[in-house]
């Protein structure tokens, strides 16, 4: 076996089973008539030594990939797994999850990627609903949902612990949670953990297997399997919208779309080199975890560097330890960072493609984390990225953008397969530069359809006269000079002022000056007791520039208009998104200052309604406080 170093990805030569056609060309995409696994492993034929996983210590060539797909499917058949069942996969970021996935959709069946908060919060919506009686999970989350298990025609639930591959010495290194965050803190409760594991033989009807001991069993099994051709419009995986909505819609994507998202980067010059290590840290129950952070890895011969639990107190300092090239992360992570500040000089000095995607962010958080890379020793810069769920991966890249001149843009369609256009509400086309209007693109890898739901389906794509399908993505952007787009936030995130002209509030945030003394900001829109809005600042300081006090409450109002303020220690991450949680920040309504005159402020309370309250105080008595936390009680 021949392992080929440091070669761009470019130039890696495929070799197909012999089997292998061009089945269709989408978008000009060809898709053979292969599984994604298949697929990846035509990357890798020269490889087969080459690090396919590395967790913690735990070592997985490309030679041993296809052995252990295929004792997992047999697990799954001797499970009783047939075609077109639906397997419930509710796991962490792990060396199992993927192989599940391969797993899954070699015995094809279909998967369908939950997060654990949604079976916590409405198990029948997520299983019973979409035809699902098998769920693999890890023990951990099974105590959110246990109870659920009986009611809703589960017939088997496999566990996995996130010992199950970890090498001896590390064995239990979870059972430390003190570095967690504290949801993390409340999941990894080793006592709540155990009494449900006592637990589970009072369940009727429902039988429990150890993910470990159903691929040990498909490993002695001889249960033939389908190694040939598969069928590229197969309905292969249910994903969920990102959630911030609070109402996730399943996207259903058939096999041709996870195969068109690798074959629109084939050939192509990324910049990336085989062997690359790549911190593994959003989960799969993401789009953007499957796709960019999984598969495309492995399609370029890199190793994959799974850390179960996100992090974002410690991402910073497990990059560097992990000595990892590639890392693709939310905003706040890096921005979490860069208030901790510097590792050492040269911490990470290994970092060749620091990634994030799925938000905006402004040019001068991006600047503040281009800083902080540097500082570091990471010798290139920030790279945004964007594409919704439903476009079936990242839409627009960053790959041939000026590393010198580049700032905030979203990145570049990837032409000749991606395409993107502007159009105005009306839908007529926009061409002029830095005019805000709606995104829609097209991309080969695009979903299907919502499950279920044709009404959603009809209004998110459409066929033009060519028969080209476009997405309505929902975001708001504009085209640049130098042909780049960025993506400004949704279109969602507006309202319409008295004059029945619509506002969009990330247009505030995108103008916050760099040398004001503010970290982060999200402005949002409540209802005021006239029948309007008043339109509100949420704050993270800088602790090194300012803090809080009626002067600065006065100077944030008076340069960005904003009719009132909070400030907080730090922003609540989504428990789903991973992402700043935007629902909470937008029903936080209690605690905010405003102007009144020069020796008073307001403290202002809102409500959902547009009730308020309103209290003057003299400005020599007030005592501005940093919220620790979003406040929860109006949830």
């Amino acid at each position: 076996m021949k392992t080929t170093k440091q070669i761009n990805t470019c130039t890696i030569e495929r070799k197909f089973p012999e089997w292998a056609k061009v089945d269709r060309v989408i978008n000009g995409a060809p898709i053979y008539n292969m599984n994604i696994f298949d697929n990846i492993m035509s990357f890798n034929q020269d490889n087969l030594d080459g690090e396919a996983f590395d967790y913690f210590g735990t070592k997985i060539t490309y030679g041993e990939l296809p052995a252990l797909r295929e004792a997992y499917a047999r697990g799954l058949k001797l499970a009783g797994v047939k075609e077109g069942d639906v397997v419930t996969l509710c796991m962490p970021v792990s060396v199992e999850n993927l192989m599940m996935l391969f797993a899954v959709n070699l015995v094809k069946a279909i998967s369908n990627n939950v997060n654990f908060l949604f079976l916590k919060n409405d198990f029948a919506l997520y299983t019973k609903d979409k035809g699902s009686d098998v769920i693999v999970t890890l023990d951990a989350f099974l105590p959110y949902f246990v109870d659920h298990l009986e009611d809703n025609g589960i017939k088997k639930v496999i566990v996995m612990s996130l010992d199950d591959m970890l090498p001896e010495d590390k064995k239990g290194m979870f059972l430390d949670t003190s570095e967690m965050p504290e949801k993390m803190q409340e999941v990894f409760n080793i006592e709540q953990i155990v009494e449900c594991l006592k637990n589970l033989d009072k369940i009727k009807g429902v039988e429990f297997i150890r993910l470990e001991e159903l691929r040990q069993a498909g490993e002695a099994s001889d249960i033939p399997l389908d190694l040939g051709p598969t069928d590229l419009d197969r309905d292969i995986s249910y994903f969920y919208t990102s959630g911030t909505t609070n109402k996730p819609k399943c996207v259903v994507y058939k096999e041709y779309s996870l195969n068109a998202y690798v074959e629109m980067h084939a050939g192509l010059d990324t910049q990336n080199f085989v062997g690359e290590r790549n911190f593994q840290c959003i989960p799969l129950t993401h789009m953007t975890g499957e796709r960019v952070c999984a598969i495309m890895p492995l399609a370029r011969g890199g190793t994959l560097v799974p850390r179960p639990i996100y992090n974002k107190y410690t991402f910073a300092r497990d990059v560097s330890e992990t000595e990892c090239n590639c890392v693709v992360a939310t905003a706040s992570f890096y921005l979490m960072s860069v208030r901790q500040g510097v590792i050492s000089p040269d911490a990470l000095a290994c970092l060749r493609r620091p990634a994030s995607g799925g938000e905006a962010v402004n040019i001068n958080s991006v600047r503040k984390i281009d800083k902080w890379l540097r500082d570091n020793g990471c010798n290139v810069r920030y790279s945004l990225g964007g594409g919704a769920s439903e476009e079936g991966g990242a839409t627009l890249v960053t790959y041939f953008m000026d590393e010198e001149t580049k700032t905030n843009e979203t990145g570049m369609p990837l032409e000749p397969f991606v395409h993107v256009k502007l159009v105005d509400d009306n839908g007529e086309p926009v061409e002029e530069c830095g005019v805000l209007a709606n995104l829609h693109a097209t991309s080969p890898a695009a979903a299907d359809r919502y499950l279920n739901n044709p009404e959603a389906t009809a209004e998110r794509w459409y066929y033009d006269e060519d028969g080209v399908k476009w997405g309505v993505t929902g975001d708001i952007a504009m085209r640049n000079e130098n042909g780049s787009y960025t993506i400004m936030g949704r279109a969602s995130d507006s309202y319409v002022d008295e004059n029945g002209k619509r506002v969009y509030l990330f247009m505030i945030e995108s103008s916050l000056d760099e040398n004001d003394p503010i970290n982060e900001w999200e402005i949002s829109a409540f209802k005021n007791g006239k029948g309007g809005y008043d339109v509100v600042g949420q704050i993270i300081l800088d602790p090194r520039q300012a803090e809080p006090d009626a002067e600065l409450v006065e100077y944030i109002c008076d340069k960005y208009k904003l009719d009132a303020v909070k400030f907080y220690k730090e922003f609540e991450i989504g428990e789903i998104t991973a992402k700043r949680d935007y629902i909470l920040l937008t029903h936080d309504y209690e605690g905010y200052y405003a102007p009144y005159d020069s020796k008073h402020l307001m403290l202002v309370n809102y409500s959902e309604n547009g009730d308020d309250v309103r209290i003057v105080v003299k400005k020599k008595d007030v005592e501005i406080e940093i919220n620790e936390k979003v406040n929860k009680e109006e949830q």
